[in-house]
């Protein structure tokens, strides 16, 4: 667990980090769909025998959306695989934050469980041994309350950072 949110807050710190310029290469032309002020946060939750999703973005003023996404899948009632997915509002903006990743000693020993796409997503794996130890230590709906406010805060703290 204290692994999990030291990620979270390594990636919010990384996020708060850069910033991007309005005319970045956004490949539809209008800015992630920002129509120019900060929008309310766009919240998704599916819920399903061996499947949990929960997705979360804000559209952030001159920047354009970010999207986060939290995944589970169970076999049995147990936990088989956690990812988080990070959709950034441009490829400059992703690619300036998987640059720091890759330059952070700190985050040297957790990049295997990350991928880059070259575009805008950078989606974290947790390895087989932190999901074993989520799926001895709590229940799916643990699992997935777990996942939503990982979500939940980490948007929210981007959202008042970019307010204020």
């Amino acid at each position: 667990m204290k692994k999990f949110m030291y990620m979270c807050m390594m990636l919010l710190a990384a996020t708060l980090t850069f910033t991007a310029c309005g005319s970045d290469d956004d490949d539809n032309g209008n800015n992630g769909g920002n129509n120019g002020g900060n929008g309310g946060n766009n919240q998704n939750e599916v819920v399903q025998d061996n499947y949990y999703k929960y997705q979360d973005s804000f559209n952030f003023q001159g920047v354009g959306t970010m999207t986060m996404i939290g995944e589970a899948t169970f076999q049995s009632g147990k936990c088989t695989a956690i990812a988080i997915t990070y959709i950034y509002p441009t490829k400059s903006f992703a690619s300036q934050v998987w640059k720091s990743y890759q330059e952070d000693e700190d985050m040297k020993s957790e990049l295997p469980n990350y991928s880059y796409d070259g575009d805008k997503t950078i989606v974290y794996r947790f390895d087989s041994e932190t999901v074993a130890s989520y799926s001895q230590s709590l229940d799916k709906q643990g699992i997935c309350d777990l996942i939503k406010y990982t979500v939940q805060t980490t948007m929210s703290r981007l959202s008042d950072s970019i307010s204020k």
